[in-house]
């Protein structure tokens, strides 16, 4: 698949049938999120759209609920994903170690590492 780059947002999250159908306006109730808001597999390899299109859509325009396939709603946030894989502060850093990759989420937001547990 071909990722062509809109502004700041990549193709493949905008035209992911999956993260495209289940995003949604502001007014849906977020509901605690215990489970993962989409299969393993996929997010494995895409959380990192996913992530730059919730960034995307919380902080430019006002969108803070996402909406699974299955009708769930959970909040925008990277409290969302940390909520669950927090608990492990290296979670993050072993995989992004292992692909050489350095994310920029922790310019802003505190790393699990750097949070009391």
């Amino acid at each position: 698949m071909q990722v062509a780059h809109r502004g700041s947002l990549p193709a493949i999250a905008e035209e992911s049938p999956v993260v495209a159908a289940a995003t949604v306006k502001p007014g849906g109730a977020p509901i605690d999120s215990s489970k993962c808001i989409l299969p393993t597999e996929y997010m494995r390899a895409h959380h990192m759209q996913i992530l730059n299109k919730w960034r995307h859509d919380s902080v430019r325009e006002g969108n803070r609920t996402f909406v699974n396939p299955q009708g769930e709603h959970f909040d925008k946030s990277l409290n969302t994903c940390l909520g669950c894989h927090g608990s492990n502060p290296m979670f993050c850093f072993m995989c992004h170690e292992y692909a050489n990759v350095k994310p920029t989420c922790w310019n802003c937001h505190l790393s699990p590492m750097e949070v009391s547990q």
